[in-house]
């Protein structure tokens, strides 16, 4: 059996959830064939990886910042590794990883999650520039190059225009048709749940994946908006990263919110959760304007919860007329706009039925990847 292989940083794939989604993916469908595994790249040799019979995939898992040893092993132990191992896929998960010129018959995969690294402002400067002309270097390497939806793989594409990219295709982070079986989201299963979570208060579900501490202070304060004017039992339930919600300082400031009890912070759950707080929202807020938010806002489209959103290229293309809308992400602005949506109940159900007509034109869910 051949090994096939992911790079990733842990950081990076809190900071963009369609990675997350990748990440996931790619290990469902390579659990069939055998067995996966997580490893640092300092434990990584091949001795140990030929002797597991059965091992499908390696995961391996590299730190953002700089070492002599992460670059040793970057340029000499990795394409070593390679070597021997032979693998017949290659995926990386971010960018700044070594992606190799001479992967010797691997196919590479690389999955772009957002644009803004590629694409240059009116005024760029030298360093941006050069910064991008290496990104679109690095990425002309890889064999298949994936991005989040159809609209991005053509802007992909018109970037990279004076650079031709071997093949740019779509990888729509669409809910998995398993986790949508109405029997999982009963009105007595989500009650016993909404009682569970939440004492059967109502809440909303703001997604502030990959959010540093500052933007989540903000999203705390336009929920104060909220709770001031409205005076309502309203709740908050708070997607944050692994790495914030461990952070000492952050926990102090929580401590000091004058709405804490109101307040659910939410991080690292399973497929299974995360659709359990969404199916139960009354609303899912995702206050993004790059479509970092697109699985959660996908995933409230299938399980009839309102989207409270920005309109992005992406959710205009997927999702016309089932975003309540919210033009812009201060406090006072996603404040007001949880007070108007909470306001109207007509609104809230015109916007979730057109997200149920929306899914029933989304084509077929098909991964680009064979394995």
């Amino acid at each position: 059996m051949k090994t096939a292989l992911v790079l990733f940083h842990r950081d990076t794939l809190e900071k963009f959830p369609y990675l997350h989604y990748i990440y996931n993916a790619i290990i469902e469908l390579y659990q069939p064939k055998g067995n996966c595994k997580v490893i640092g790249f300092q434990e990584v040799s091949y001795q140990k990886i030929a002797a597991e019979t059965n091992l499908s995939l390696l995961l391996i898992e590299l730190p953002q910042a700089y070492s002599i040893k992460k670059g040793l092993w970057e340029k000499v132990n990795f394409p070593a590794l390679v070597r021997q191992l032979l693998p017949q896929s290659i995926y990386y998960l971010g960018q700044d990883l070594p992606v190799l010129k001479n992967p010797k018959g691997a196919t590479q995969w690389r999955f772009v999650a957002a644009l803004n690294n590629l694409q240059l402002p009116a005024d760029a400067k030298a360093a941006q520039i050069k910064k991008q002309q290496k990104n679109l270097s690095e990425l002309a390497m890889a064999d298949k190059i994936i991005s989040y939806s159809d609209l991005a793989v053509e802007a992909i594409k018109t970037i990279s225009a004076k650079q031709p990219l071997l093949s740019v295709s779509s990888w729509i982070p669409f809910p998995e048709i398993k986790w949508l079986d109405p029997d999982l989201y009963t009105d007595e299963r989500m009650e016993q749940f909404k009682q569970q979570h939440t004492g059967d208060a109502a809440y909303f579900l703001l997604d502030g994946r990959g959010r540093e501490e500052p933007t989540i202070i903000e999203y705390l304060k336009a929920f104060s908006h909220f709770k001031k004017w409205q005076r309502s039992s309203m709740q908050l339930a708070l997607l944050i990263s692994a790495s914030l919600n461990q952070s000492a300082d952050f926990q102090e400031k929580i401590d000091t919110y004058f709405y804490k009890q109101d307040v659910h912070l939410l991080t690292d759950l399973d497929t299974k959760n995360l659709y359990g707080w969404i199916r139960s929202a009354y609303a899912v807020v995702t206050p993004d304007f790059q479509d970092r938010c697109l699985d959660i806002q996908l995933a409230a489209a299938c399980l009839e919860t309102l989207i409270v959103a920005p309109d992005t290229p992406a959710s205009r293309e997927l999702l016309p007329g089932a975003r309540f809308d919210l033009a812009a992400t201060d406090k006072e602005s996603i404040g007001q706009v949880l007070i108007s949506c909470y306001k109207s109940e007509i609104l809230r159900a015109r916007h979730i039925r057109a997200g149920q007509a929306c899914r029933e034109k989304w084509p077929a869910i098909k991964s680009p990847i064979e394995v």
